[in-house]
């Protein structure tokens, strides 16, 4: 079902993409193709799937560490921020988020978080005796 805040790649015959702004009771949405509306809910990544809130969380969380100048930083900054949300499930959805703009970023910067979290039975190699 789609949300307020969703990505239209395409807006119908139009070709800019836009964001569902509105949800009418007859089944219809309105999309808005106005390029600072869909600044508003995707300006880092296509937040599609989160709701409103949650993707206004997310982007106040990436502008605060993309205000930095330096990769590593965000990367880090990024990891500290997943750490911290993980722990409530009702942040499951951001942290995802948050963790594929890492990767994207892992990617770009060819570096890694400095520290992370890791369940233990996922690591592999090594041996556990207890």
């Amino acid at each position: 079902m789609s949300q307020i805040g969703d990505l239209v790649p395409k807006a119908g015959m139009f070709t800019n993409p836009g964001v569902i702004v509105e949800k009418k009771e007859d089944g219809t949405v309105v999309v808005d193709t106005e390029p600072m509306v869909v600044n508003k809910f995707h300006r880092y990544a296509n937040t599609t799937g989160l709701n409103e809130a949650e993707k206004g969380k997310f982007n106040e969380l990436l502008d605060t560490i993309y205000a930095k100048e330096n990769d590593v930083e965000k990367i880090n900054d990024i990891q500290m921020n997943i750490d911290q949300l993980k722990s409530d499930p009702v942040n499951q959805k951001i942290v995802q988020y948050l963790r594929n703009q890492q990767a994207h970023l892992i990617r770009t910067a060819k570096e890694l978080p400095r520290t992370y979290s890791v369940d233990e039975t996922n690591l592999k190699g090594l041996n556990s005796k207890t």
